[in-house]
């Protein structure tokens, strides 16, 4: 590992950006908007009012800084330079530059010496280079106060850039971005991606789990690019039929405990020709998930991840499936290639 350090004006940062010589594409940064208007608000105040900055921490390889901390301080001022957001402080607190109320102003709206003051102001970095991935997240973790990353940190990590794309591209069809039941925040910490992998884990593995080593397996192979073509095909089937079952946006029934095994199941459905209305399974999903039998619920209070849990979630979600439509989606034959014809006309008293 070789350390230095360099200072750079803002604007100068700004061009960098612009000229893809800085960049935020580290996989295991988080996403930009983590800060919401207050919090880019008060780091805009500091840095008018002089007040003591962190300094920023980046790798650097072929003349490419990949910042590895600072990624909020550095999205929040671009913005700011961008007129993207005006200065919105805490009602109890709204701090004057120079004794000049700045409360609800965008960039451009600033004095001319105020506006300088910010584009010269100059950010000290601590560059590494010749570093390991396993040492960019050593260092991660320590600049975050020694929080160890969370699993999909460490997977994203892993993935790599071409794997990582194909995982954020299935995060944004339609079906993930308007029907399942995610917060902003869960979003920003990944959790739709996070999701995504233990589908496509899932759909590659029936008898996995989505703990830290079967997902490790599992990332190994998605690196393969004839791989994700397989998984991509089945992965957009099921959700155009799951998009039609599930009408309502952000149907709060959705969670992401759950969404796992309505995709295996749509799947297996699938591969044996199962022909059951989009609308038909949708309202048995749903009654299926407000009163789902206690030993499914067991198995998602009590370490929903582990193997074991995973199994059995799945396998009491097609017990009462194949229940409710007199048909049988498990066993050997509704593997991928093992197809067998079935149709329900209409179910009668369900």
């Amino acid at each position: 590992m070789k350390a230095s350090k360099v200072k750079h004006k803002v604007s100068q940062l700004q061009r960098m950006y612009k000229g893809k010589k800085l960049s935020f594409d580290l996989s295991i940064q988080r996403k930009e908007n983590i800060w919401d208007v207050k919090r880019q608000s008060m780091f805009i105040h500091s840095v008018l009012a002089g007040y003591p900055i962190p300094n920023l921490f980046a790798t650097k390889d072929e003349n490419v800084f990949y910042l590895l901390d600072g990624k909020q301080r550095l999205s929040s001022i671009f913005a700011f330079l961008n007129d993207e957001y005006a200065l919105s402080f805490a009602d109890t607190s709204k701090p004057k530059v120079d004794d000049i109320e700045v409360e609800g102003l965008t960039f451009t709206q600033l004095s001319d010496g105020f506006q300088q003051r910010i584009k010269e102001y100059q950010f000290e970095i601590d560059v590494v280079e010749e570093i390991s991935q396993s040492e960019i997240e050593d260092i991660f973790c320590r600049l975050n106060n020694g929080v160890p990353l969370r699993p999909i940190e460490t997977t994203r990590a892993l993935l790599g850039k071409s794997a990582l794309e194909f995982v954020e591209n299935l995060a944004k069809v339609p079906f993930f971005q308007d029907k399942l039941n995610l917060s902003k925040a869960a979003r920003n910490h990944f959790v739709d991606q996070e999701l995504v992998l233990q589908i496509l884990a899932l759909l590659n593995d029936p008898k996995t789990g989505f703990g830290k080593k079967d997902m490790k397996e599992f990332v190994e192979k998605l690196r393969d690019d004839h791989e994700r073509d397989r998984f991509k095909s089945q992965f957009t089937n099921v959700c155009f039929y799951l998009n039609e079952a599930f009408p309502s946006e952000k149907e709060k029934l959705l969670r992401k405990v759950h969404i796992p095994m309505l995709f295996k199941l749509t799947l297996d459905m699938q591969h044996r020709k199962i022909d059951i209305p989009a609308e038909m399974f949708g309202e048995w999903a749903k009654g299926f998930l407000q009163s789902p039998p206690e030993a499914y619920v067991e198995a998602y209070t009590s370490g929903s991840a582990k193997k074991e849990n995973v199994q059995k979630r799945l396998r009491i979600m097609n017990e009462e499936f194949e229940k409710h439509f007199n048909v049988k989606v498990r066993g050997e034959s509704a593997n991928a290639g093992d197809e067998v014809e079935a149709s329900v006309e209409t179910v009668e008293g369900k």
